[in-house]
């Protein structure tokens, strides 16, 4: 699934779109509003507190606009990474557990738990592993049961995930 698929992602970005499109509305607006006055000056006011007091209104409105536009984008950005998927790997593990063992702020994250392949994720690679002949039959067995714990898996369920694997990667 990707971020666009995200229905809080579509909908930070639509209005981040439209407080954009506001803004530059907003900002033509006050364009003109300074033209006008620049092209209709009355001779009791200088000319610049004719242009300040025509654009006031816009420029107040503008920069409340910028401020929900920000807001939208960083809530968008926050969102968007929250929702991104992370690639589990070991070597990335092992270097998030680094940073958190320098960083005690780091570690109030918990991104080596979140970088760690889980146990399908380990599964999934071995078997990849198998098919593609780099381990063999024995071997992976061996393997399988390592990862699913000796005590816990019995081999009939070997059996089955060696089933599933050949019916997976069937050539």
């Amino acid at each position: 699934m990707g971020l666009l698929d995200d229905t809080t992602v579509k909908t930070l970005l639509a209005g981040l779109v439209v407080s954009l499109v506001v803004m530059v509305a907003v900002g033509a607006l006050g364009l003109l509003a300074a033209l006008s006055a620049l092209g209709d000056p009355t001779g009791s006011t200088p000319l610049l507190f004719a242009v300040l007091d025509a654009t006031a209104p816009y420029i107040v409105l503008g920069l409340l606009d910028a401020l929900v536009a920000g807001v939208l984008a960083v809530t968008l950005a926050v969102t968007a990474v929250r929702r991104a998927s992370m690639p589990r790997d070991d070597r990335l593990a092992r270097l998030a557990e680094l940073v958190e063992r320098a960083s005690p702020k780091a570690r109030t994250v918990g991104l080596s738990d979140r970088v760690e392949p889980t146990q399908e994720d380990r599964i999934d690679e071995l078997k990849q592993r198998y098919v593609a002949g780099d381990i063999g039959e024995a071997e992976y067995e061996r393997r399988l049961r390592d990862l699913m714990d000796d005590e816990s898996v019995d081999d009939d369920r070997i059996w089955r995930e060696r089933q599933r694997t050949d019916r997976e990667f069937e050539l």
